[in-house]
Order: C-alpha cells, then structure tokens, then sequence
C-alpha cells in the first residue's frame, strides 16, 4: 500500500513538472534563429496588420490558399520577424526568413495539430536532429519556391528559398551552431 501511494505521488509530481515545462518554458528570442548575416526587412514586438506586409496575399484571386490568408491573421497576435539571408541557393536567390515568437502553449498545439491534422498542401519533409520539419506544396508558388517550416522553443521558423536545406540552416543557427543576430 505505502509502494503504491508513493508511485502515485511521484507520478502527478511528474506529470506536473512535465506540463508546467511545456507550458511555462519561455521561447527562444525570435533573432536567435536568424543568421548573424542576414538583414532585416520587418521586425515588431507587436505586428501591424500583416496584410500591409504581404498585400498580394489578401488579395481574392490572387492564387493564394485561403488558410494562408487566415495563417497571417493569426500571426499578427505574436512578434514576428522577417529577414533576407544571402545562402546564395541553386539560383543564388536569397532565403527569406519568418520566425514568430509564438511561446510554449501555441507551439506546443501547432506542433500536434501539424502532426495530426496538418492543411490541405502542408506535408512533412525530412526531420532534422530532434526537429520535424513541414513542407509547404501549392500549384500558385513558382516551381523554384521551397517553403519549409519547424516549430521548435517556442518559435515557428519558415524559410522561403530556392534550396530545400536552407530550413536546416536555419535550425542549426537556432541551436547555436552557427552566429546568429541575438545579442
């Protein structure tokens, strides 16, 4: 009975520290995912209407999925960063880098939304170390557009290039591998 007792209260201290952890563990700073080199374009604690941003994407007709629409609405509640990075890719086009501060909570659910549940066009690419990492296919981006994205520390990272590992890139200098802009 007491071995019993003991297993119980030590599996709710368990499971309260797990949750808390998820929970609470404040997200990495949205510039500790960009590279050291890259130059900023957009950079706000608390984003203006994204469709200013991003005009074309809230256009009707304009060929865009409609949920991409309703993705920058939802952006526009967390601080966001845009970059240009110069990885000089297959046709030497830069990356462009998005990284929003969602915190623990948000990307905790999008993670297991995307797992479960993921849009219609989003599928899972080729995971990197301990991150999974989605690929965004659609009949209006141009054939040299590679959209990939991970949601890692509280951060949702998205790079649009013209090479498929910049995505990889951008998680190694997330992870400290590589300078990144973060004081």
């Amino acid at each position: 009975m007491k071995r019993r007792g003991l297993f119980i209260g030590l599996s709710v201290v368990l499971a309260a520290v797990t949750i808390s952890s998820l929970l609470f563990t404040p997200a990495l700073s949205r510039l500790q995912a960009i590279p050291a080199h890259a130059q900023l374009i957009y950079s706000k604690q608390s984003p203006d209407n994204l469709l200013t941003v991003f005009p074309n994407l809230g256009k009707t007709g304009s060929g865009f999925p409609k949920h991409w629409k309703n993705c920058l609405h939802t952006l526009e509640n967390y601080p966001l960063t845009v970059a240009a990075v110069p990885f000089g890719g297959r046709e030497r086009r830069d990356t462009w880098v998005v990284v929003s501060e969602l915190g623990a909570p948000a990307a905790v659910a999008l993670r297991w939304r995307m797992m479960l549940l993921a849009p219609q066009g989003i599928s899972p690419a080729r995971p990197y170390a301990a991150w999974l990492v989605w690929k965004v296919e659609h009949p209006s981006l141009p054939s040299w557009m590679k959209v990939r994205f991970a949601i890692t520390e509280g951060l949702l990272i998205c790079s649009i290039s013209s090479d498929s590992h910049d995505i990889y890139r951008l998680l190694d200098t997330a992870d400290g591998r590589a300078a990144s802009r973060a004081p």
